[in-house]
């Protein structure tokens, strides 16, 4: 069975597995994956030197698994619900190697949550114009799925990525108030915004990172952000 993944990379500390899925129904104006579709963490040696390789079957991506048995897989892209055999990878991966499946998805489509232990949902933006300008889709969809999958029981989570100037302190602030209003126990990560595919924007710094957070506590208990500056913990490989 072909699936959409094109690239597996494997985090030796944390033993986890990252699938990465072709295609995306969005088109974000500061897409990292258009910049870099192989997992960044790589050392530059083990990057392929093509764009894109070919898509996996599922036995492949098993088999790929196996040699380094790992205890989470982590299903991202582009967008992995794009892919229509999601359910059954998930399924497949969980049966044939006992490992947790974590989704990670811009929340557009809601998928079968099969064989799924967590889903962290991408946030853009919570402002309509401001998502429809940044994606090209409006985000009606996406906030309607979100309160979907909390009802659903699934461990869920979301992360937005802070753009200075532009997703800034009081949207961070917006997302946050509508996460609250789900629940405010829900956990939110807030990442830096990397200028490798657009430079209409600049990093933020870490000092604007903590205000970000801080404005999100008023509304989460549970905030949190990734720092520019930490390094990888242990190697990252390239399984295909």
């Amino acid at each position: 069975m072909k699936t959409n993944v094109y690239h597996i990379s494997f985090h030796t500390a944390h033993r986890l597995a990252v699938l990465f899925f072709f295609g995306c129904n969005f088109a974000c104006r500061g897409c990292l994956r258009r910049a870099e579709p192989f997992d960044c963490h790589l050392p530059e040696g083990e990057k392929p030197r093509k764009p894109y390789l070919a898509t996996l079957t599922l036995n492949e991506v098993v088999n790929a698994l196996r040699e380094v048995k790992p205890e989470v897989v982590v299903f991202e892209g582009w967008e992995p619900t794009l892919d229509p055999n999601l359910p059954e990878i998930s399924v497949t991966l969980k049966k044939e190697l006992g490992v947790k499946n974590h989704l990670l998805t811009n929340g557009y489509l809601l998928p079968k949550l099969d064989g799924l232990d967590e889903v962290k949902v991408s946030l853009k933006a919570f402002s309509e114009d401001l998502h429809r300008e940044y994606t090209g889709r409006s985000n009606r969809r996406v906030l309607r799925n979100f309160e979907r999958l909390y009802g659903s029981g699934v461990k869920l989570s979301a992360e937005t990525v802070l753009i200075p100037g532009y997703v800034d302190k009081a949207e961070i602030g917006r997302i946050a108030e509508f996460i609250a209003s789900v629940d405010d126990e829900i956990p939110l990560r807030i990442d830096p915004y990397w200028p490798v595919a657009s430079r209409e924007w600049r990093a933020p710094t870490v000092e604007e990172l903590k205000e970000a957070v801080e404005e999100a506590k008023n509304h989460l208990v549970n905030v949190s952000f990734l720092s520019p500056k930490a390094g990888v913990v242990g190697r990252v490989i390239r399984l295909r």
